[in-house]
């Protein structure tokens, strides 16, 4: 048996031996006659069934596309209509808000062939004479005041939403019935009910009406009868005809709840209707206001899957299975969804109002599949007729593979798509010149490996020696013998803010500075007076910030021996001491209104009254004022007084930000390294060329305080004389235990400079929820030390102040520190502001 078994073994070796020879010899135009005959047999069997996969797969991917035409069309032409409702309300709001007026406006509307609008309303926040219209068959009639309180529901109601309107938005409602008292000369207590969608947008008021909200409606059945044209045969989309399957589409809002389904064209004016969209579905029943609403269940996911996406403002196509076979001839149908979107304002992004679904079902299928067996008989004589044709063109098929060699040969076009070819089937020929032709991509590649690794040490060589920055050290010097010394930079942006300076030192009037927090607001505050008149006479500086609401009155206008407590001696006040100079208050916009009032009354009158004083002094001082915040934003929430903000800003500065002007990173940096040089007793510093491309392309969250602390770290932690990449310590590279994390760009100068950094762009919360998922990141990732050591204590206290923050981090942090730090902590949305001045609290906030 043993021998037996291994004469097989040996005997089926020999014949593989054998076979495999012929092959060799055989080439690839032998191995193609030995196949030829069993490939057109496999064809035959296996053509029928690939064929009616592949037909009844395209069948459905033509039915999806138009069946997604049919819904993205309605949606179209629904978003078209409510755009052109918020268009019209617009123009409408430009007008007088008097009756006759808005009556005039709405009937030339009407005769232009506009939308048929149901009412138009007028209601003043304030004062005024509310105007109520309702259109009823073109007829425009107005409700008297009595009239108005029997509308249902009340329309002065919706006075309630004109705190969350702005100028030139539009907001629009969900579908609400309303019941208007309409008597004629044949009924006198005749009433109309109707559903309606409105659109509401605020009106500022002018000379002649107050503010208040104007708003218009349409009938939910005007929208209704859009789904219903697109259902129809008068559909723009309309091609050919369709079988008689049910169809229908319908509006539903982003809670859930369907509002109102298609119906025959015919009838336009028929009441909302949901029958044929609870088909199948569960639920609730009408809602308030909207009788015929529905809403499904939760168990309904099909439903409520398409309905998130729907609010993700995504659309999509599912073929459900019929679950009534006994009531229909398909198997299946299909329920197409998209959303509905609705622009409040010209410039704003499109908010999801609702969605349309799309049900479809269709035999066209079911009728594909028994054309298709018809077809398969004509297609296989055909196949038996093709293969005397296939004999003819074997002398041509023989040639494929060098071909498809010659084919892969010519598509290695550059080194980046070098690669080996490895073809699926070989015969010996072309393996032969496929393995030459692999041998030598791989000696090609081999050699652009080892020539970029070269490119590569010689490129890192040359990012370690020093950056040739003769230019900037030349700039430095005509910056020194400029007129204003004190603004390091060049180009149009730093040219122009010279010139504001220079402008604004010409004239002895008030000056307002604006601009991000770092941009240098301090800086040309003292470059406007050392360029004044008053150049020889006191600049005093007051930071408002820093100061508690009567410590900040009494440095502002002192007071007098006795005027309180404490009060010792006579203390001048900085309007004094800044007597015939300047006087800069930083951070104008932190100061209470106790103190916006005195600093109003005082740069009115241009007199002060001391503390505990009953007289007047008159002074004679330039205020110049700076913020880093919008103070127009601080009007309209009631923070910041109006007339102060037109008193101080009778010249306007804006100090550029630093990404605004990024060419002056390098002129900065060796600004700030020589700087940096007195600080740290190292002298004949320089930076590498990699160091100073990394500090241009870094987008500097903390404007140039941060590149003069960067600078100053990285020549305090330089090795040699050259400042290297890694030695630049950026934020989020900075780790805990850095000894320098507390540098404060106040080491060098308590001058803000003229810089800002790009700011880092958070991802659209809105764009960003719809395209990505949102990453978990430690909130504490980017903290400085002292913010780090800090938060565990704030946390589980859950409030601080300013002087427990200082506390905190040792009791020796600036004040001016602390704030930057507090208010970090809220602009990342760990902390809530609360109360102001001495009253001011952070509290942990809540997510």
């Amino acid at each position: 048996m043993a021998e037996s078994s291994s004469d097989k073994k040996s005997n089926k070796e020999g014949l593989r031996n054998i076979v495999s020879k012929i092959s060799r010899k055989l080439g690839l135009r032998g191995k193609l006659l030995l196949t030829l005959l069993p490939s057109i047999l496999a064809i035959l069997l296996f053509t029928g069934y690939t064929s009616y996969r592949v037909a009844d797969e395209y069948v459905n991917i033509a039915l999806t596309r138009t069946v997604k035409i049919q819904t993205l069309a309605i949606v179209h032409e629904v978003e078209q209509y409510m755009d052109t409702c918020r268009t019209d309300l617009l123009f409408f709001a430009q007008g007088d808000m008097q009756s006759n007026s808005l009556r005039n406006m709405m009937e030339r509307h009407l005769r232009a062939g506009g939308n048929k609008y149901f009412e138009l309303a007028y209601l003043p926040a304030s004062g005024g004479k509310p105007v109520v219209l309702v259109q009823r068959n073109g007829i425009i009639n107005e409700m008297s005041l009595t009239e108005s309180s029997r509308i249902e529901p009340n329309p002065l109601l919706e006075l309630e939403k004109i705190n969350l309107l702005k100028p030139g938005e539009v907001q629009p409602s969900q579908v609400m019935k309303v019941v208007y008292p309409l008597p004629d000369a044949n009924a006198s207590n005749l009433h109309i009910s109707t559903h309606v969608i409105r659109f509401y947008t605020y009106f500022p008021g002018d000379h002649k009406n107050p503010p208040g909200i104007l708003f218009l409606s349409v009938e939910a059945s005007q929208i209704r009868n859009i789904l219903s044209l697109y259902n129809s045969e008068q559909s723009p989309l309309w091609a050919f005809p369709r079988s008689q399957e049910l169809r229908f589409s319908y509006l539903l809002n982003t809670e859930g709840w369907i509002l109102f389904q298609s119906a025959s064209i015919q009838e336009k004016d028929k009441e909302l209707t949901t029958f044929l969209a609870r088909e199948n579905f569960e639920g609730t029943l009408g809602k308030q206001g909207h009788a015929s609403a529905f809403r499904p269940n939760k168990n309904h996911a099909t439903y409520w899957q398409a309905l998130e996406k729907i609010k993700n403002n995504e659309y999509g196509l599912l073929e459900i299975a019929e679950t009534d076979e006994a009531n229909s001839n398909v198997k299946s149908y299909y329920f197409s969804y998209a959303p509905v979107n609705f622009k409040t304002a010209v410039n704003s992004p499109p908010m999801v109002y609702g969605g349309v679904i799309f049900v479809d079902r269709s035999q066209l299928p079911i009728i594909a599949g028994y054309k298709h067996f018809d077809v398969m008989l004509m297609v296989t004589i055909g196949t038996i007729a093709l293969i005397s044709f296939l004999i003819l063109c074997i002398g041509k098929i023989l040639t494929t593979p060098v071909l498809r060699l010659a084919t892969r040969m010519n598509e290695l076009s550059s080194l980046e798509t070098l690669e080996e070819i490895n073809l699926p089937y070989c015969g010996f020929d072309v393996e032969m010149l496929q393995r030459s032709i692999n041998n030598i991509i791989r000696r090609v590649k081999q050699q652009v490996t080892e020539l970029q690794a070269k490119d590569e040490a010689i490129f890192n060589v040359n990012k370690r020696e020093p950056a040739d920055l003769k230019r900037e050290l030349e700039t430095l010097v005509d910056v020194e013998l400029s007129l204003i010394p004190e603004i390091i930079g060049h180009g149009p942006i730093i040219s122009s803010l010279k010139s504001d300076i220079l402008k604004a030192a010409q004239v002895d009037v008030d000056v307002l500075i604006s601009g991000e927090t770092g941009t240098g607001k301090q800086l040309v505050a003292e470059a406007i007076h050392s360029q004044s008149n008053r150049k020889k006479l006191p600049f005093v500086a007051i930071n408002c910030g820093a100061l508690d609401e009567n410590l900040l009155l009494d440095v502002l206008f002192g007071h007098v021996k006795g005027a309180f407590s404490d009060a010792k001696t006579d203390r001048s006040g900085a309007f004094n001491e800044a007597n015939g100079g300047t006087l800069f208050l930083d951070e104008i916009q932190s100061a209470s209104p106790k103190v916006q009032q005195s600093l109003l009354r005082a740069i009115a009158s241009r007199k002060i009254k001391p503390l505990g004083s009953d007289k007047e002094v008159d002074f004679n001082v330039r205020i110049i004022a700076a913020t880093n915040v919008d103070i127009p934003s601080l009007i309209k929430q009631k923070i910041f007084r109006e007339d102060l903000y037109y008193r101080l800003k009778v010249v306007s500065i804006a100090t550029p930000a630093l990404r605004e002007h990024p060419e002056n990173i390098p002129l900065l940096s060796i600004y700030y390294l020589k700087q940096a040089e007195q600080l740290t007793g190292r002298t004949d510093m320089g930076i590498s060329k990699g160091a100073l491309s990394k500090l241009v392309s870094y987008q500097w969250s903390g404007n140039v305080r941060e590149l003069v602390n960067c600078i100053t770290r990285a020549t305090v932690m330089a090795e040699g004389k050259i400042i290297q990449p890694e030695e630049i310590r950026l934020e989020g590279e900075i780790e805990s235990k850095t000894p320098l994390s507390d540098v404060d760009a106040t080491s060098f100068s308590e001058k803000e400079n003229i810089h800002n950094p790009v700011e880092e762009k958070p991802s659209d919360p809105q764009k960003q929820e719809k395209s990505k998922p949102v990453e978990t990141i430690d909130e504490t990732s980017q903290l400085n030390e002292r913010q780090s050591a800090a938060w565990p204590t704030i946390r589980t206290k859950k409030t601080v102040t300013r002087k427990e923050y200082q506390e905190m981090v040792g009791g020796r942090l600036p004040t001016r520190t602390a704030i930057y730090d507090l208010q970090d902590f809220v602009k990342r949305e760990m902390l809530t502001k609360q109360g102001r001045g001495p009253s001011t609290r952070y509290v942990v906030s809540v997510k």
